[in-house]
This record gives C-alpha cells, sequence and structure tokens, in this order.
C-alpha cells in the first residue's frame, strides 16, 4: 500500500494514499471556488457531515488551532492536520469506552478478566459478537482459554485490532 507523508505543524504524518485520496475528496468538495483552501462554512458543513456538528466560536477555534499560514482559511495540509485530530479524539472516546465497559464486567476488579467474562462482555454490550469472532480476538491476545486478559493490554491492541477486524470477518 503507498503512503505519503504529510507534514502538519504537529509533526510528519505517513498516511495511507486511499486515506488521502478520500481527505482530498472531500477537500475539493467543499473548495467550491478552487482556491486550495476552505474557511469557516465549509469546515462547518464538513463537521456535521462528519457528525459532529459545531457552534461558530468552535469552528473559530479549530480554524486558528490548524491555520498556520493565519489567514483564516484551511489549506490541504492544514485540513488533514484537523482530521487528523479529530480521527484521534474518536479513537481515544472509544478507547475510554472499552476501558469503562471492561471495568464493569471486571467481577473482582483486578484489572483482569476471564475468558467467561469477556464473551459475556462482547454477546451482550453493543455490536453482538459471535463465538468465532470471540475466539479469534481471544486468540489475538495470545491467551489461552484458562488465562484472564488484562484490559489494559487489550485497550493498547485496540486500535490493531480494529483495523484487522473487518479482514478477519471476511475471512471467517
Amino acid at each position: 500500500m503507498m503512503h505519503r507523508e504529510v507534514v502538519t505543524y504537529e509533526r510528519k504524518l505517513d498516511i495511507p494514499e486511499d486515506q488521502i485520496a478520500e481527505y482530498k475528496e472531500a477537500f475539493d468538495m467543499f473548495d467550491k471556488d478552487h482556491k486550495g483552501t476552505i474557511g469557516a462554512v465549509e469546515i462547518s458543513k464538513i463537521m456535521k457531515n462528519f457528525g459532529n456538528p459545531m457552534t461558530k466560536d468552535e469552528i473559530d477555534d479549530m480554524i486558528k488551532e490548524f491555520d498556520t499560514s493565519g489567514d483564516g482559511q484551511l489549506d490541504f495540509d492544514e485540513f488533514v492536520s484537523l482530521l487528523q485530530k479529530q480521527t484521534r479524539m474518536i479513537e481515544e472516546s472509544e478507547e475510554d469506552a472499552v476501558l469503562r465497559a471492561f471495568q464493569a464486567f471486571d467481577s473482582n476488579q483486578d484489572g483482569k478478566i476471564s475468558n467467561m467474562e469477556f464473551k459475556y462482555f462482547l454477546t451482550k454490550i453493543g455490536d453482538k459478537f459471535s463465538d468465532e469472532e470471540i475466539n479469534f480476538l481471544w486468540n489475538y491476545c495470545k491467551l489461552k482459554d484458562d488465562e484472564d486478559l488484562p484490559y489494559h493490554d487489550f485497550i493498547k491492541s485496540w486500535r490493531n485490532i480494529k483495523k484487522i477486524l473487518p479482514k478477519v470477518w471476511i475471512e471467517l
């Protein structure tokens, strides 16, 4: 898979080319005047389309945060920085939710859940996982049936697991 290095105000990002193409398509869709920048109105529409409507003040703060040129507009690389931060925030929020759920099912509050608790958690909460999917996840964590899963270790692996899950479901 091809990657492109995008230099942002935060750091260099190694982003897969297909992801860059999706970002570019979204950017171009809102860059109606083809000047290579988008402003507050466009960013507001984008955030609303991504299911994250924001107030004018929030949008203005966001532009200030990512507008490295100081022109009140975001160019494509600044836009990529914004989307990458939004993605990280969503992932961190998901991880927090998973952690809270694991803690709720940790019956003795020792920071680990048993295979039985893990199966209960994944069959009763949110998306209902099949036994085959649960066994795959348990094995992915390199655990035997009689071992307990330290959920902080699972959280550390969460991003990798999410990336491979769609591929695994196709194979199963």
